[in-house]
């Protein structure tokens, strides 16, 4: 064991004396971001369920989008955002508007409650 970590060191030893370089060189490539744009919309008045988003991205990252929802409140909730790429981040801004909606919130279900059992001490059944 001893004469393993002996010629370890001295295989160290010799390659920086060499001006060896031990460590992986590692080159790592970065594809440009592909555009894309989507968006989908809901509507649904018998739940009363309305929301949107639509977003796209160019060929530099840049991202600029926004989506909508309304909530039990009635109001219309609507951010956009946007990644100018400027190394400021991510900006978004929020407008909440009535939007004259009576949202329908369902009933809770009442749970079944379970029947008492009654056992009897030394019996299964």
């Amino acid at each position: 064991m001893k004469v393993v970590i002996l010629i370890g060191l001295v295989s160290i030893a010799v390659a920086a004396k060499l001006g060896l370089n031990l460590e992986e060189e590692t080159t790592t490539t970065y594809e440009l971001p592909k555009p894309y744009n989507f968006g989908f919309e809901v509507r649904d008045d018998n739940t009363t369920n309305y929301q949107n988003r639509a977003e796209v991205s160019d060929s530099e990252g840049r991202v600029k989008g926004s989506y909508s929802y309304v909530l039990p409140d009635g109001f219309v909730y609507t951010v956009t955002y946007e990644d100018k790429r400027d190394g400021e981040g991510l900006k978004a801004i929020v407008r909440k508007e009535p939007s004259g909606i009576k949202v329908i919130i369902p009933e809770q279900k009442k749970k079944p409650k379970a029947k008492p059992v009654n056992l009897q001490h030394g019996s299964l059944f």
